[in-house]
């Protein structure tokens, strides 16, 4: 059966993350802190949820390689080890070009820094690369203990899926949310819209989406992604009914990925507990 993740950004309040974690406890597989600037960094985030839960596996989706340091990612994990055990997974990525260039990041040997990484940190706790480019994508297929894959479409994903050089655990990770959900739809289409926008060059070239993605782009500057509605929920996000959510996981189990992982606005949902248990008896059924 595929395992379902969860995750969480620094925008909750450290009570109401708490409390989300302990019921994401009960029906999941893993728990996830994305990395966001200028939100609160994933590590602090970590020893809360670690707090707060009793045996959840707790990982970082995704921390940018270029952006932090590897050493200090390396050690930060190996003093959760030793606190809190065997629990955790990093989840680590260079960062789309686009973010970093607004980051003013210097974006060169990407793949020899991010191999790097990889040896370092896998020295405490296993490691994810987060990739949407296919040279990303072997690399994380070759050298780490899986992927995570930035998509959620089943095209997108069989995509992914032929750039891995050999199988290995595979996560797919969207901005998710079970619909109608007029308080956050506005926040799930914004969070499609970065995804889209920072989607890999390659990848948009392939897929023929280089005209509708600059359209988003473009839109976004203008706060209007609204207009591409349609296209992002259908492309870039797992969204819809329960039932057509529920479908969406399985047919990406079908294809062979290992953990679907829910991303924000899911889980502050007024409805996450009933919504997140109907998903977890759905899928055991």
């Amino acid at each position: 059966m595929v395992e379902l993740g969860v995750n969480f950004n620094g925008n909750t309040s450290m009570e109401e993350l708490c409390s989300r974690a302990k019921t994401a406890e009960r029906f999941v597989d893993c728990i996830w802190v994305g990395e966001h600037r200028p939100l609160v960094h994933p590590f602090p985030l970590l020893v809360l949820l670690a707090e707060c839960t009793a045996e959840a596996k707790i990982g970082t989706a995704i921390l940018s390689a270029m952006t932090n340091r590897c050493f200090h990612i390396a050690r930060a994990f190996a003093t959760l080890k030793e606190v809190y055990g065997e629990r955790f997974v990093a989840g680590i990525a260079p960062g789309d070009r686009h973010g970093l260039k607004v980051e003013c990041v210097a974006s060169r040997r990407v793949l020899s820094r991010l191999e790097k990484c990889i040896s370092l940190i896998s020295k405490e706790v296993p490691v994810l690369v987060g990739g949407s480019g296919p040279k990303v994508i072997e690399l994380g297929s070759e050298k780490s203990h899986g992927v995570i894959l930035n998509y959620a479409h089943p095209e997108f994903v069989r995509w992914a899926l032929d750039h891995m050089k050999k199988r290995t655990y595979v996560a797919c990770i969207a901005p998710a949310l079970v619909l109608p959900d007029d308080e956050n739809l506005d926040e799930l289409l914004a969070a499609a819209a970065v995804i889209a926008a920072g989607a890999n060059q390659v990848f948009l070239e392939e897929m023929g989406l280089v005209e509708k993605v600059a359209e988003v782009r473009r839109a976004a500057e203008r706060g209007r992604v609204g207009e591409h509605r349609d296209f992002l929920l259908e492309h870039f996000t797992i969204s819809g009914s329960l039932e057509e959510v529920v479908e969406r996981i399985q047919e990406l189990a079908g294809l062979g990925v290992d953990q679907v992982i829910l991303g924000s606005p899911f889980v502050i949902s007024r409805q996450f507990e009933k919504i997140i248990n109907s998903i977890s008896e759905r899928l055991s059924a």
